[in-house]
């Protein structure tokens, strides 16, 4: 029986399925395809796990960045949020992640709508925003991910004993692998409510 005190980060997904779910049926999934990069290989890397996260979402963007490299697009969002009050002591508040990606697409001219979005749930923004081609950033205040923002590049949903089991699947700048958050625990912590946000990013047509 799963506790629903906590979550954890989960690296090998189908053995976690086997010991907890087993028999569970995959229904639906996808995944985007993201860079792998590690916050260890940026130049500024205390606390820097939003601003990694920004870079990771905009180097999805390469057809409009194509020329930058993802250190150059990190320093540019490492300017930008020093002036919204990042400290490499504290890092990035997570209420001035959606401002920070405004700003930088301001620069370019580029029209986009960011949003930072709290006491949301899988379904609104997590699926809508993957099914919708667009990578989304997560920030967590407790747990393995204690104040810490990842990327979200995918779900998978279960189903198992008459229930949707659903996963999130996420870039957490540790790890060069994707690992995912089995979301019915996550939710259903006593731990989570509130302590989380996601943040999204659209680009407009002009």
């Amino acid at each position: 029986m799963i506790k629903f005190t906590g979550y954890e980060v989960i690296d090998y997904l189908y053995g976690y399925i086997t010991k907890n779910y087993n028999g569970a049926v995959l229904l639906e999934e996808k995944s985007l395809d993201l860079k792998d990069f590690l916050q260890s290989e940026f130049k500024k890397s205390n606390k820097n796990c939003s601003i990694v996260s920004i870079t990771r979402v905009l180097s999805y963007y390469d057809k409009i960045f194509g020329d930058l490299s993802e250190q150059e697009i990190f320093d540019q969002i490492f300017t930008i949020a020093q002036s919204y009050g990042f400290d490499e002591t504290i890092g990035t508040l997570p209420s001035k992640i959606d401002d920070i990606m405004k700003d930088y697409f301001r620069y370019y001219g580029i029209k986009v709508k960011a949003k930072g979005r709290y006491f949301s749930n899988f379904y609104n923004p997590v699926k809508s925003e993957i099914d919708a081609g667009r990578p989304l950033l997560m920030n967590i205040a407790f747990g393995e991910y204690h104040n810490h923002t990842v990327t979200i590049s995918g779900y998978k949903i279960f189903r198992y004993k008459g229930m949707n089991i659903k996963f999130i699947e996420v870039f957490d700048g540790w790890r060069k692998n994707k690992s995912y958050i089995d979301y019915n625990i996550f939710s259903h912590s006593l731990l989570s409510t509130g302590l989380c946000s996601y943040n999204t990013l659209a680009i407009l047509k002009n």
